[in-house]
């Protein structure tokens, strides 16, 4: 059903005005991972000088994000790329170890869907988050698939999802919304409504993760303007709705914690994940 896109953009530009979020790091050269709670909403600041090792991990069946984190015994666990819900292959490229570990060329769910075919290359060549080896270094970006690899640098590891959500929100560039004049034809992963949302963001290379629940959904454009509030480099979005899951050990300033977008004990199923030890 068509949406009048004027009256619920104007509701989201409203609304934005109004969010003003905020998050301060506790220190400057901190190695611990720090968290805000914001009735629901959190951020999550991984500072690079705790050296951690953040790479994807996927599945060949669907799991839990908690069976992630209790199988790796990592510091930290979150939802990451899409998948197909009816044949549990990804839509989404992930590089583990420099090498190709899913393939969505590969699901002929995607690419034979014929509503689809006029705009694989879009969809293909969605953002994705890397881990860069740059002559021994670690550098983390957020760019589109077919971006150029800067020079003396290689991907280690990438997660694909989209769209690109700062400093621009690529929404039609990528695929996900369609616009026809006032009408909204198509909005598959309700960005222009308040959902339950995962993000990844990068900033002076400390990872920020925001997880919106259902107690705190937010817009995509709410989204945007929070990582505007957070100065980040460069934000995009991972599966959210029914898939943003998140678990963490915890350490000495903050609890363990099991976060969910469900009302219930259980989030969805997903294939792919970022871990970080």
């Amino acid at each position: 059903m068509k949406k009048r896109f004027s009256t619920v953009l104007l509701f989201l530009i409203t609304a934005c005005l109004l969010c003003g979020f905020k998050f301060t790091p506790v220190c400057e050269g901190c190695k611990e991972i720090e968290v805000t709670n914001d009735n629901g909403l959190y951020i999550f600041r991984v500072p690079n000088a705790g050296n951690y090792d953040i790479k994807p991990f996927v599945s060949e069946k669907l799991v839990y994000n908690k069976d992630v984190f209790n199988q790796t015994k990592a510091k930290l666990v979150i939802n990451a790329g899409y998948f197909d819900t009816k044949n549990e292959q990804t839509t989404s490229y992930v590089v583990i170890d420099n090498n190709l570990a899913l393939d969505p060329t590969l699901n002929e769910n995607l690419i034979n869907n014929e509503s689809l075919k006029p705009h694989l290359k879009e969809i293909l060549n969605r953002t994705e988050f890397r881990v860069l080896n740059c002559n021994g270094f670690v550098k983390y970006d957020i760019c589109a698939h077919n971006a150029k690899v800067p020079y003396k640098c290689e991907i280690k590891h990438s997660i694909q999802a989209g769209p690109l959500v700062y400093p621009d929100l690529r929404l039609r560039k990528e695929y996900f919304l369609v616009t026809k004049k006032h009408d909204v034809l198509r909005d598959s992963i309700q960005a222009l409504q308040r959902r339950p949302r995962t993000v990844i963001g990068i900033k002076n290379n400390d990872i920020y993760l925001i997880i919106a629940t259902l107690q705190h959904p937010l817009s995509l454009i709410e989204i945007q303007n929070l990582c505007s509030d957070l100065k980040l480099d460069k934000a995009m979005n991972f599966d959210g709705g029914g898939s943003t899951s998140l678990n963490f050990a915890g350490n000495d300033y903050f609890p363990k914690m099991h976060i969910i977008s469900e009302k219930n004990d259980s989030a969805r199923k997903v294939k792919s994940f970022l871990v970080i030890e």
